[in-house]
């Protein structure tokens, strides 16, 4: 979609499937460039336009810096600055054009697409080597258009790259001219015939007699290529990032592209030479977003969350098996459950097998059995299966059984243990997984491990059976004598607390469903019917919360809370994705329930409760701190399940939040941790492909 000039400088990442890589810019007058495993944009300058004569006019994606020959060698003179140097187009003379797969930069003579394909990942256990090889090649690409069919003299196309550190030029004859840098892990190239520029001060890239020096370690360094008057040409440019040989501790892994690619160079020409294809690939997500019956600021905030969902991930060997991994946007901690439970969606519409991955990664190494204990007392009572908040961070993988977040003997603050959640999380993408995949076997080979979850969730309801009431009642013995807590990490007790909390009790009716509909595809059909038993018994409850006085259901069932939440509603998504449509019928088994939080939240959804000013949404009333992935989840679950419209004033909200990202968040991408539209933390982040699911709507 075309963007209104006042909106168009914000970065954005484009990057390769699997690689942790990103070549970021769009924000103006910023640093940017090419990184590999960095959670925040390069340090680096892009430089982008055309030369006349001696005259060069460039896109502004840099910082203002200054000339590091003069600065660093030349003491005699002032320092100049390479900004001034140069004619920098402003952003009233550019049009960005974004979307799914590419976002695009035009101005009156010259066209910079950049493009990330991506589409269905192929499963490595079912295709060829071939097909393997295309979808793991860590490469985006860049294309630059110079027009110069109304000009008279000749123009030079410029793409280069500066303060990325001292590159290697490389020439291939009859295939690219590049540069490598970062100790041979980034680089990029091009098949079209330039003259390569290596040079300290760009306002020196071209002398009147069409020659230039070069300095073998100038500070910027790319291509420049002549275009006649009269004439169109383009460029192709292969932006890459490589990295050999063991990349984690931990767990020792390579990345799954080493098996393809022998090196940075290999890539690069293989990106070259296989351009159309990934050219293809990337239109027909285009095409896909743009034929969506969507408002243009919920196809931004799609295309937006997936460019930075593919910044974050990370595909290794593990012993010729794959590992897929998941980053957590700035802070790197791998395979989040919590951001993998609403990556869910996404990956099942692109990449279902990296979904079981994950999973089986939990089962065999990231679970754990643990006892429990009634809040106020040290008694403990068995307690059961569950999973860690995550599997490490910063390429460094966590011990078995412990994440790299959960610390023991704090209560229900930041780093607290998430034992409920995660165990509920697991079911409840396992119940996903298994309903659109139809993968039966999964399910046979982890049936032992859905029956022990079904009991550990029992377990933490209340030790004594006749005393359950569906809803988590119990505190870990992992957390020693601390409380646990909710992915609302940095919320107030109102999404923050775990026990007896209105998000997370009806998210465990939803994993209740999900257990009673696995064990009726398993043939364990008196597990079914009790699963179903604690799903009834979970409604009942929370029903029977709802408070007359407030007019809404109290985020937390204790304590005299009087918190008003949005996320109420977030757990009504996964029997609606598993097709368990009767369960969420106004006329149904659970109607009461249903009915009632459709009532709760058409009670709280209004300014200076649920609503900010600027009609974006706000998920706690006691709590200026807000998730966008969250947002967009509990949206789709308010118009497709509860059936709730919001008529123009849903182009409000979904342009407030259009604002958050390009205002709010200009320089970190696309994020999720807002306050008042701010971004405050989870930054550069992955979660906010919860918005596939409008796809589904439209």
């Amino acid at each position: 979609m075309i963007l209104p000039n006042e909106k168009n400088s914000f970065h954005a990442q484009h990057s390769a499937i699997g690689a942790h890589s990103s070549f970021t810019l769009g924000m103006h007058g910023a640093p940017g460039g090419l990184a590999l495993e960095k959670g925040q944009p390069a340090d680096g300058a892009v430089y982008v336009g055309t030369i006349v004569d001696e005259h060069i006019t460039v896109l502004p994606f840099f910082e203002h810096m200054n000339n590091s020959e003069i600065a660093r060698f030349d003491h005699q003179n002032q320092p100049e600055t390479c900004h001034d140097a140069l004619t920098v187009i402003e952003g009233k003379d550019i049009t960005r054009d974004y979307r799914f797969a590419s976002d695009h930069f035009i101005t009156e003579d010259l066209r910079l697409e950049i493009i990330s394909p991506f589409g269905d990942l192929p499963d490595p256990a079912t295709t060829d080597r071939a097909e393997n090889k295309r979808a793991a090649c860590p490469v985006v690409f860049a294309k630059l258009t110079v027009d110069n069919r109304q000009g008279t003299q000749t123009k030079t196309a410029l793409f280069a790259l500066g303060e990325h550190g001292c590159p290697m030029p490389v020439h291939e004859p009859g295939k690219f001219t590049g540069f490598l840098f970062g100790n041979g892990n980034l680089g990029f190239a091009t098949d079209a015939e330039v003259e390569p520029l290596q040079t300290f001060d760009l306002s020196k890239a071209k002398k009147p007699d069409g020659t230039q020096l070069v300095p073998r370690f100038g500070g910027s360094y790319g291509f420049m290529m002549d275009v006649p008057a009269g004439e169109q040409r383009e460029m192709h440019i292969s932006l890459a990032t490589y990295r050999a040989g063991t990349a984690t501790l931990g767990l020792e892994m390579p990345y799954w592209y080493t098996r393809y690619f022998s090196s940075l160079r290999d890539v690069l020409e293989y990106g070259l030479e296989h351009k159309d294809w990934y050219y293809q690939q990337a239109a027909q997500r285009d095409a896909e977003l743009e034929a969506a019956s969507l408002n243009d600021a919920q196809k931004f905030l799609i295309a937006h969350a997936s460019h930075s969902y593919y910044g974050s991930t990370q595909w290794f060997d593990d012993s010729g098996k794959p590992f897929w991994n998941v980053n957590e946007g700035e802070y790197r901690m791998h395979n989040t459950f919590d951001l993998t439970v609403d990556m869910l969606f996404y990956e099942m519409r692109y990449s279902p097998w990296t979904v079981k991955n994950v999973l089986e990664t939990f089962i065999h190494r990231y679970s754990y059995y643990d006892q429990v204990r009634l809040p106020g007392s040290d008694n403990t009572y068995p307690g059961g299966i569950s999973f860690t908040h995550d599997q490490g961070n910063h390429n460094n993988f966590s011990p078995e059984g412990y994440s790299s977040y959960e610390i023991s003997g704090i209560d229900r603050r930041c780093f607290s243990y998430m034992t409920h959640e995660q165990l509920v999380n697991w079911v409840c993408c396992t119940g996903v997984y298994v309903s659109q995949s139809q993968d039966q076997a999964f399910l046979t080979r982890h049936l032992k491990t859905v029956k022990d979850c079904y009991q550990s969730m029992l377990n933490r309801d209340h030790p004594a059976p006749a005393q359950r009431n569906g809803v988590m009642g119990c505190e870990s013995s992992r957390c020693n004598g601390g409380g646990e807590i909710t992915t609302y990490d940095s919320l107030d007790t109102s999404l923050g607390q775990a026990r007896n909390n209105l998000y997370l009790a009806v998210k465990s009716w939803a994993a209740y469903l999900a257990l009673a509909e696995l064990f009726q595809q398993a043939g364990e059909h008196t597990l079914a019917a009790e699963a179903t038993a604690s799903a009834q018994l979970c409604a009942r409850t929370i029903s029977g919360k709802w408070d007359d006085t407030l007019g809404y259901i109290p985020a937390v069932f204790e304590d005299d809370n009087r918190s008003a939440i949005i996320p109420a509603i977030e757990g009504l998504v996964f029997p609606q994705v598993m097709g368990l449509q009767d369960a969420l019928a106004l006329d149904g088994p659970y109607a009461e329930f249903i009915g009632i939080l459709k009532r709760h939240f058409e009670s709280i959804f209004k300014p200076g409760v649920c609503l900010y000013p600027d009609n974006g949404w706000k998920l706690s009333s006691t709590a200026d701190n807000s998730w966008m992935s969250k947002i967009c989840l509990s949206q789709y679950v308010a118009r497709s399940v509860l059936g709730i419209d919001f008529g123009e004033q849903q182009v409000a909200h979904d342009q407030a939040h259009m604002d958050w990202q390009i205002f709010g968040s200009t320089f970190n991408a696309c994020s999720d941790q807002f306050s008042s539209g701010k971004a405050m933390a989870s930054l550069y982040y992955p979660r906010i492909v919860t918005n596939i699911l409008w796809l589904t709507e439209a």
